[in-house]
């Protein structure tokens, strides 16, 4: 934690230094929205900061420019991957820096119709600005109701781990709150019997209480969930055009400093709040919920079945961490 810490203000220390240095001159004079990254974007060489990998779909990206209209964010949140923690987290951020949010309790469906999509692209652009708009909900395309482009950020996990808690989860609520969204008949099942008696596929399917992050990124076509190979590909595409940020559950601080650097006016000082508050609201469900650890084999016959959501598992945290290592090198200039 005390590394965490000094981590937080080395970063702290080095953006100030940066703008210092960057100046205020004319050419340097933003509105609020705009970050104090984009600020020394302005000031030097992008193809600096180009990075390439083997991937043909992110070669040759800058990750440091703001993709949307600063005026709203929108965190269409996956399930069981730290989602608890960034509401408390994000609720802080909105009192303290004075932003409108949208917590909306709505858990299901994820796949909108087009005219809840309009629906939820009009309440957007209508809301008191700046607007923070968070619910489980697959990617929205806001070009397509000709509406401004908002700022997108997610986190995903670890397929496997949300997975377990997803399956966990999705059966204590059932049971506890009568709020069930799968086959009952399976709900006193453990992941591991029900790897046994069916596939590893169905088990990690809606039917069974799991959501499949592939849609979150792909979209609301009917092809993003049924077809992986097509949602798989279409998910990368969106991330490429539309998220800001994707940061990965395993690096939660990392995620949140490269929040607080490249949009402060949203998430200035949240890596503070986090030190102080965030590692304990983080187990708030922990108490509740004890999920059952699968078998060595039940975890590779697992593996095998999200073969695709670990591609794009791979894919965001190779570019998160690519992103993260840029903020870095922009605030040690």
């Amino acid at each position: 934690m005390d590394l965490l810490l000094c981590t937080y203000l080395i970063g702290s220390l080095l953006l100030l230094h940066a703008l210092l240095v960057t100046g205020t001159s004319d050419s340097h004079m933003f509105d609020n929205n705009t970050s104090a990254l984009n600020i020394i974007l302005h000031s030097k060489p992008s193809s600096i900061f180009v990075y390439t990998d083997n991937d043909n779909l992110t070669r040759g990206l800058s990750l440091l420019a703001l993709k949307g209209y600063p005026k709203n964010v929108v965190y269409n949140r996956v399930p069981k991957s730290a989602s608890t923690t960034l509401r408390y987290l994000f609720r802080d951020q909105a009192a303290s820096r004075g932003f409108t949010i949208f917590n909306k309790e709505i858990y299901v469906p994820f796949l909108l119709s087009v005219d809840i999509q309009r629906e939820v692209a009009s309440e957007l652009e209508s809301a008191k600005a700046p607007a923070l708009y968070e619910r489980h909900m697959y990617f929205i395309n806001f070009d397509d109701f000709q509406k401004p482009q908002p700022i997108y950020i997610n986190v995903v996990r670890d397929p496997i781990q949300q997975v377990i808690s997803a399956y966990y989860y999705s059966r204590e609520t059932c049971i506890n709150e009568q709020r069930c969204y799968f086959n009952t008949t399976f709900v006193n099942e453990t992941l591991d019997e029900c790897v046994r008696s069916r596939s590893a596929s169905e088990c990690v399917s809606a039917s069974q209480g799991v959501s499949p992050i592939l849609p979150f990124f792909c979209g609301n076509l009917v092809a993003c969930e049924e077809n992986k190979t097509f949602a798989l590909q279409k998910a990368k595409q969106n991330i490429i055009d539309y998220y800001t940020v994707i940061g990965i559950v395993e690096e939660l601080y990392n995620f949140l400093f490269v929040l607080e650097h490249m949009i402060p006016k949203y998430f200035a000082n949240i890596c503070q709040t986090y030190m102080s508050n965030g590692m304990r609201k983080e187990n708030v469900r922990s108490k509740k919920t004890k999920n059952n650890e699968p078998s060595e084999t039940t975890k590779t016959l697992l593996r095998a079945a999200l073969a695709d959501e670990y591609d794009l598992y791979e894919f965001i945290k190779r570019r998160f961490n690519i992103q993260f290592q840029q903020v870095l090198q922009y605030l040690a200039i």
